[in-house]
């Protein structure tokens, strides 16, 4: 009965050695797994422990960090990125004008852990994307219309500048800002096209009043080269040298023709 019972006995001790190993095993799996992080290229993982932001910036590749959640990482994207904004103003002659503006931009890397900890993932809504908006506004704000259209080149560097002032200290860096296109209202494009079509009508005006000035100038020009002094002289010129005589009145006279 002893013997059967230390035969009994052997599979229960080594079942829970099985299940000792196992679990081992399983907790340095999870171990590992849970502290390997792998960054992608062109971001960067801002580690978090407990919620609080350790400062720690984990670069492309593979790292390590405290296993069990104890550290959490959130990966943001530091290429250039590309953010497309409907925007509308009012012109300083209170023109109703939109533009489609495009911002080229990126995160400094070293400053995502301070964006992360101010700011957070939606830092484009909360940030970017407002600012485009208000600068965009108070740059046209300062133009007239007309102005928009000819000074783009103007409008374009004073945004450009203050975007860069006003998105830098949140570790915002602007590469890029394009003003695609700008549209009005209705009736202003209108009193544009009917503008143009008189200053061409003007123009082609001013070009056949032109033109005629130049014809009559001419004309009078020949016309008082066209003395009787002038004509005898050509006569002369084209003279043959031949005296032709005709009978008037009882007397020879000659002829001198004029062409």
């Amino acid at each position: 009965m002893i013997k059967t019972a230390q035969i009994v006995g052997k599979p229960a001790l080594l079942t829970k050695r099985n299940l000792t190993i196992f679990a081992i095993v399983l907790f340095i799996l999870i171990t590992i797994i849970t502290s390997v992080r792998v960054v992608g290229t062109g971001q960067v993982g801002v580690v978090t422990q407990y919620g609080r932001v350790t400062g720690r910036e984990l670069s492309e590749g593979m790292s390590l960090v405290l296993p069990w959640g104890l550290n959490n990482v959130t990966v943001y994207d530091i290429k250039v990125q590309k953010e497309t904004v409907t925007s509308t103003a009012a012109s300083q002659d209170l023109q109703d004008v939109s533009s489609e503006i495009v911002l080229n931009y990126q995160l400094e890397r070293g400053s995502v852990s301070r964006v992360h900890q101010t700011i957070g993932a939606q830092y484009v809504d909360k940030i970017v994307t407002p600012a485009i908006n208000e600068v965009f506004k108070a740059a046209s704000a300062k133009y007239t219309a007309s102005e928009l259209i000819t000074e783009r080149s103007k409008l374009k560097a004073e945004a450009y500048n203050t975007l860069v002032n006003r998105l830098k200290p949140h570790g915002i860096q602007v590469s890029e800002l394009s003003i695609v296109d700008f549209k009005f209202s209705s009736n202003f494009s209108k009193a544009i096209e009917e503008k143009q079509v008189a200053q061409q009508n003007a123009e082609r005006a001013k070009f056949n009043l032109e033109a005629a000035k130049t014809d009559a100038e001419a004309q009078r020009a020949q016309s008082e080269t066209l003395t009787q002094q002038y004509l005898q002289k050509q006569a002369i010129e084209k003279w043959d040298g031949k005296l032709p005589t005709y009978m008037g009145g009882g007397e020879s006279v000659f002829n001198i023709p004029l062409r």
